[in-house]
C-alpha cells in the first residue's frame, strides 16, 4: 500500500464518521425544533382562569375519585384533605382509596378521614395498573351510577378547583382529561428544583402546546379523568411500567384524544437528591422504550393510512429524547466536530444547543418558575450524566422488570400548586 493511499482511506473514514454524527445531530435538531414549536403554541394558549364550582347539585356530574395507594399511611391524609377542600357538591363526588397490598394502616387512616377504603391483596399482581383494573371492575359489578372517574395518586395534593374544572371540561364534551402535574418543593434542593423544571417543561409547556395544536396531550398517571362511557368502550387494561402512557396510546389508536386542563393541578413533593429519584426514572425510561417498540410503528402506520395527525404525532413523540440526552448528544457532536474538523457538525451542534437553551429558559419563564430553579441549571450536568448512565444500563438489558414503589421523603416545605 502506498503512502498516498493511506491518507485517502483515512480521509474517507473521517468523512463517514462525520456523516454519522451529522445524522445523529440532525435528529436531535429536529427534536429540539419540535419542542420550540410546542413552546410557541403554548405561549399562544389562553385559559379562562380557575374554574368555578358547578352551579348546582343537579347540573354537577357524579364523579368517582379513585386513589390507588400502597403503604401510604403517612401521607394519605394530606391527599384526602385536599380532596375534601375541593369546591364541589359533596354528594356528587365519591372518594375511594384502593389500599393495594398494604402492610400498614393506609385503609384505617382513609376511613378515619371519612372516605371509603377498598382493600386488595394479590402479591402476584402488584402495582397501580392492577389496582385500577380491580377497582373499576368492582364499580361495574356494583352497577354504580356515576358519570366519570378521576384518578389521583396517594402522594398528591389536589388544587381546590380540581373537581369543578374536570366537571366543566367533561360537560363541554371531553372524554379524557389530564390536569397540570407540578413538583411541589422546588426550593428544597438543587435536585428538586431541577425536577420542578423537568415537570414544568414536560407536563405544562409541552401539554399546553399540544392542546393548542389540537393534538392529544398525554397522560401522566395522576390527575386524570375519564367518562364512564369511555371506560366502557376502552376498559383500563394497562399494567406495564408506565401504565398511563400505555393507556394513552391505546386511546389515541382508537381515535380518542386526551385534553389538557391547565387551570387545575395536582402536586407532589419530589425527591431532594438525584439518587432518590433513580428507581422512578429507571421505570419511566424503560417503560418509554417498551412503548416505542410496541406502539410507535402501529400508530404511525394507522395515522398515515387514515391521514390522522393525532395518531402520527403520538407515534413520533415517543421518539423525542429527554432533555438530558439531547444535551449530552449535542455536546458529544460538537466535540466530535472539532476532532474531525467538520465545521458543519460544529455549527449544527451549536445551533441545536442554542435552540434547546431557548426552549428551557423560555419554558421556565412561561410557567413563572422561581429564581432558584434557574440557579439549579448550573447543576444540570450531574443530572445529564446520571441520565446517560441510566440509559447505558437500560441498553445493556438492565433495569426494572416490574412496579416498585418510589420511596417517600419527609416534605421540607409544602409548595403550593400553581
Amino acid at each position: 500500500m502506498t503512502d498516498r493511499a493511506r491518507p485517502r482511506r483515512r480521509s474517507a473514514a473521517i468523512r463517514l464518521l462525520a456523516g454519522v454524527f451529522l445524522g445523529v445531530e440532525g435528529a436531535l435538531a429536529l427534536s429540539t425544533g419540535y419542542l420550540l414549536m410546542l413552546l410557541l403554541a403554548a405561549r399562544g394558549e389562553r385559559t379562562a382562569g380557575p374554574a368555578s364550582a358547578a352551579s348546582s347539585e343537579q347540573s354537577a356530574l357524579s364523579l368517582v375519585v379513585l386513589v390507588p395507594a400502597h403503604d401510604e399511611q403517612g401521607g394519605i391524609g394530606s391527599t384526602l384533605d385536599s380532596l375534601a377542600a375541593c369546591v364541589y357538591p359533596g354528594d356528587r363526588a365519591r372518594v375511594i382509596v384502593i389500599a393495594d397490598n398494604c402492610t400498614d394502616r393506609t385503609a384505617e387512616r382513609s376511613r378515619e378521614s371519612g372516605v371509603e377504603a377498598w382493600e386488595r391483596t394479590d402479591p402476584d399482581q402488584r402495582g397501580k395498573g392492577y389496582a385500577l383494573i380491580w377497582a373499576l371492575a368492582r364499580l361495574r359489578e356494583q352497577d354504580t351510577d356515576f358519570d366519570a372517574v378521576v384518578m389521583l395518586d396517594a402522594d398528591c395534593v389536589a388544587s381546590p378547583n380540581l373537581l369543578s374544572a374536570v366537571d366543566m371540561r367533561l360537560r363541554a364534551g371531553a372524554s379524557a382529561l389530564q390536569v397540570n402535574y407540578v413538583a411541589a418543593n422546588p426550593e428544597d434542593s438543587h435536585a428538586s428544583a431541577l425536577r420542578f423544571g423537568g415537570f414544568a417543561l414536560m407536563n405544562t409547556v409541552r401539554f399546553l402546546g399540544k392542546q393548542r395544536l389540537g393534538l392529544s396531550c398525554g397522560l401522566v398517571g395522576t390527575g386524570m379523568a375519564f367518562t364512564k362511557d369511555l371506560l366502557t368502550r376502552e376498559p383500563w387494561t394497562a399494567t406495564g411500567l408506565v401504565e398511563d402512557g400505555e393507556y394513552h396510546l391505546r386511546l389515541v389508536m382508537s381515535g380518542e384524544r386526551a385534553e389538557f386542563v391547565a387551570d387545575a393541578s395536582v402536586s407532589s413533593a419530589v425527591p431532594t437528591s438525584l439518587r432518590g429519584s433513580y428507581d422512578q426514572q429507571a421505570r419511566w425510561e424503560k417503560g418509554k422504550l417498551e412503548l416505542i417498540r410496541q406502539w410507535s410503528p402501529r400508530l404511525l402506520l394507522a395515522g398515515l393510512l387514515r391521514r390522522d395527525p393525532v395518531r402520527v404525532h403520538a407515534g413520533l413523540e415517543c421518539l423525542v429524547p429527554p432533555q438530558s440526552l439531547i444535551a449530552a448528544g449535542t455536546a458529544g457532536s460538537a466535540l466530535a466536530g472539532l476532532a474531525l474538523g467538520s465545521r458543519r457538525l460544529v455549527a449544527l451542534s451549536l445551533l441545536t444547543g442554542a435552540a434547546q437553551l431557548s426552549f428551557v429558559l423560555a419554558g421556565l419563564r412561561l410557567v413563572r418558575a422561581p429564581l432558584h430553579v434557574y440557579r439549579a441549571l448550573l447543576f444540570a450536568p450531574a443530572l445529564i450524566a446520571g441520565k446517560v448512565a441510566l440509559y447505558g444500563r437500560l441498553l445493556r438489558g438492565r433495569g426494572p422488570t416490574g412496579w416498585v414503589r418510589t420511596e417517600r421523603e419527609p416534605t421540607i416545605s409544602t409548595g403550593a400548586p400553581r
